[in-house]
């Protein structure tokens, strides 16, 4: 009896250790950080993305090329003001930029009171047969990289929702630049 108390006492002792490692309220440990500092949150930014996205969808639909021009601003406004909106996933303070090839996104995950998690996803994307393909490269929960096997599976899934999405685009042209993404295509005719 009492060897079992003593066993679940150290369980508890070790889980409340790896718990108080793992959420350490604001820190942020070595997750990267968008070049030139806080990307700011703006509702006028991410309405921007929006007209611009259907701009370019208009006019492509009269057999014009698309180019879509995003910011880090724009990407960033777009996922907080949705995270806000519909509040489906305990992520705040939501930062997204590009550099060096890759998107990055990072953000305070609060699973559940009084656990936080500063969480990093790092991924590339490449156009494919004309369609855009992504492959998460990294991510991170607190101090804790997320599994290969993990990733892929993300990679996988982003891929099949991105494929549906694209059914009758044509992308010719990605380019992740320093705080710019740059997509150009056009739409396909699907009769």
């Amino acid at each position: 009896m009492a060897q079992q108390r003593n066993t679940a006492l150290s369980l508890v002792g070790l889980l409340l250790l790896v718990a108080s490692l793992a959420c350490t309220p604001g820190d942020s440990g070595d997750l990267p950080s968008p070049p030139g500092g806080h990307v700011p949150v703006s509702q006028e930014a991410a309405d921007r993305l929006k007209e611009n996205f259907n701009r370019e969808m208009q006019e492509a639909s009269t057999g014009e090329e698309f180019r879509l021009f995003v910011t880090n601003e724009e990407i960033t406004g777009l996922v907080a003001t949705t995270l806000k909106d519909t509040g489906s996933v305990p992520l705040s303070d939501p930062q997204v930029w590009f550099t060096s090839g890759r998107v990055y996104m990072t953000g305070t995950f609060s699973p559940f009171w009084p656990f936080t998690f500063q969480s990093l996803i790092a991924a590339t994307a490449v156009v494919h047969d004309g369609q855009i393909e992504v492959e998460v490269e990294e991510a991170q929960m607190g101090p804790f990289p997320f599994p290969s096997r993990v990733l892929e599976s993300a990679s996988v899934s982003i891929n099949e929702t991105l494929a549906e999405m694209q059914l009758d685009l044509e992308i010719t042209t990605l380019e992740i630049l320093e705080g710019e993404l740059q997509v150009a295509g056009t739409r396909r005719d699907l009769q």
